[in-house]
């Protein structure tokens, strides 16, 4: 269908169109994540976003692929919440500990300031085959984000498979404790929770260095 190009009271057609597909991710992050993605439909979607049907296929080709477009928008979010934190951290000049604790604090803090972030991402994204092979992808994106951060950091010369077993495990680990914290299975308050995550992401960061070091050669 043929999008029209002209201004509309001072909005071009692209700028509305971002609107309408931001309007329908927006609705439908806060309806799957009451309801569940089994139980949400286009109709109901467009119902409560107001709009009409054809504004859901100008930017979706079905729902599943707008599931997977909410969760790659939320892990884009994440990582850029997380990105710019550490960069502010080695701009201070934190040492690595405080600079984990830095990060790690703003990341966190994003996932459970709206826990249906955390849901969204890692929970109610099984409930739908796009949004769950897009859980699986930023999970690994995470991880491969975590690798090349860490790489850069303690400036080495190549990357190593270490890095990625290690960058894995943070991140699969961390996730699983922020659900179970969210769920209640871990009595710790906020800031204990980053402190005690911090203190493993620091530990194997530091164990991956030595191992990678004693599989070289280096002294």
């Amino acid at each position: 269908m043929t999008q029209p190009k002209r201004p509309f009271q001072g909005e071009s057609a692209a700028s509305r169109i971002s609107a309408r597909r931001q309007t329908l991710l927006d609705t439908a992050f806060a309806m799957a994540s009451d309801m569940g993605w089994s139980a949400l439909s286009i109709h109901q979607l467009c119902q409560q976003a107001g709009l009409n049907k054809r504004y859901f296929y100008e930017s979706f080709k079905s729902l599943d692929a707008l599931a997977a477009a909410l969760v790659n928008d939320l892990a884009e979010q994440l990582i850029e919440t997380g990105q710019t934190a550490a960069l502010a951290g080695i701009q201070q000049g934190l040492d690595t500990s405080a600079l984990a604790r830095h990060a790690l604090k703003a990341a966190i803090g994003w996932l459970v300031d709206d826990p249906r972030r955390t849901r969204m991402l890692f929970s109610v994204a099984s409930e739908n085959s796009q949004a769950l092979q897009h859980r699986q992808e930023v999970i690994r994106k995470l991880a491969q984000t975590l690798s090349a951060f860490s790489i850069e950091y303690h400036q080495a010369d190549e990357p190593h498979v270490i890095a990625k077993v290690g960058s894995a495990l943070l991140i699969g680990g961390t996730i699983e404790i922020i659900v179970s914290w969210l769920d209640g299975y871990l009595e710790l308050s906020l800031d204990e929770l980053v402190e005690d995550v911090a203190c493993f992401w620091v530990a194997v960061g530091d164990s991956a260095i030595d191992l990678t070091k004693t599989r070289l050669g280096i002294e």
